[in-house]
Parts: structure tokens; sequence; C-alpha cells
């Protein structure tokens, strides 16, 4: 089920099937944007972990570079940190994710970004936190989501930010699962009913544009 199969070709791919670009101008007008970086944990992207994910060397450096950016130019990232315990998630996966496992914590890469964490305990980022409120503080338009697993985490996050009135931008390689099949069937689904799909490159040229 695992597999390495975030690549170059495979994003190029994904972003030529999905992308729509009559989607994205609709979008674009609301740049009052925040950025959702979703369970960037080491229990997704450390080796010795049994959820890692193969693609995760790919990956890590890719989103680091968007944030860097993304910040630059002034616009918030909210980060999320997942944990689990005796739960309809412990009886699901057949184990828990403790808060207090050092696995649970952010991977080392993600800390100097890290400066605002939401805690959650299901796969919907708004659930039972202050997400919400925190973006409304903020004035969010738009969220851009970004984080592990695509097709957990990623897309209820981004269907409820959906259903919560917010518009939502899912770049096609700032997410990542377990393989590619997920990954596509997330961008299948999303890029019918609830969010755009561009590459993060397109991303930063539109939060920079004036």
């Amino acid at each position: 089920m695992k597999e390495d199969y975030f690549t170059e070709d495979f994003i190029l791919e994904m972003r030529e099937r999905y992308f729509r670009q009559r989607k994205w101008e609709k979008i674009r007008p609301f740049k009052r944007a925040a950025v959702l970086a979703i369970d960037l944990q080491r229990y997704f992207l450390t080796p010795e972990s049994r959820a890692f994910l193969p693609s995760a060397s790919r990956f890590v450096p890719r989103l680091m570079d968007f944030y860097r950016e993304a910040e630059k130019l002034g616009v918030p990232i909210i980060f999320t940190r997942h944990f689990h315990q005796n739960d309809i998630m412990t009886r699901w996966w057949g184990g828990d994710m403790p808060k207090d496992d050092p696995l649970s914590g952010l991977l080392d890469e993600f800390q100097p970004f890290a400066r605002t964490v939401v805690e959650k305990r299901t796969y919907d980022a708004f659930h039972g936190t202050d997400l919400e409120k925190r973006l409304r503080r903020l004035g969010v338009e738009t969220v851009i989501v970004t984080g592990v697993m695509t097709h957990l985490c990623c897309e209820t996050t981004a269907r409820e930010a959906f259903v919560r009135g917010f518009n939502v931008v899912f770049p096609v390689d700032g997410t990542l699962t377990q393989n590619g099949l997920f990954h596509e069937a997330t961008l299948r689904n999303l890029s019918h009913g609830f969010t755009v799909t561009p590459l993060l490159s397109e991303v930063l040229e539109w939060l920079s544009s004036g």
C-alpha cells in the first residue's frame, strides 16, 4: 500500500488533470489567506515510525521552501498537531497516538515555522478546536491546505473549511500520503466540489502579486 510516489512527473500529471483555471480565477481575488500545516509530525515523517510515508524525503524540503517564502510575504501559517487515545481513532487504526509520545512532536525541520499550533484529536482540524476562531480573527478568506495525510486529515479539513465558508486552495504538491492512488483520489474529488489545485509555486506567485 505504501510507495515512494511523489515525483516531479506525478506532480505535473496531477496538476494537468485536476487544476481548473476558471475555479482559480474565482478564488484569486480573495487574498487574505492563511496556510494550514496539517500534522507535520515525526510519526509520519521519520523512518522509525510505523506510519512513515516513503516520499517524505522528497516532500519535506519542498514544503519548507514554500513556508519560508510564505513567511516572507507575511502569510500566517497555522500548524496542527494530532494525537488520540482510547477513542474511535484508536479502534479504527488499532492503536493510540499519545500526546506524550516523542513521535507525536512536529518534525524538527518545521519547528521554526510553528509559531501557532492547534491540537486536534480527529481528522478534521476544525472539530473541537479554536481553528475557525483564529482564522476569523485574522480576517482570513482563503485557506491553503498543506501537510499529511492527503486523503485523511488534509481532505477532511479542506471539506470542512469549504462548508464553513472559506475559499480553499489545495496544492497538488502541498500534501503527502501513502501512495499515488490515495493522493489522486483526493484531488479528483476536491477539485470537483471544494478546492482549486494549483502548484505551490503558483500559490506563491498569487500571494506575491499586487
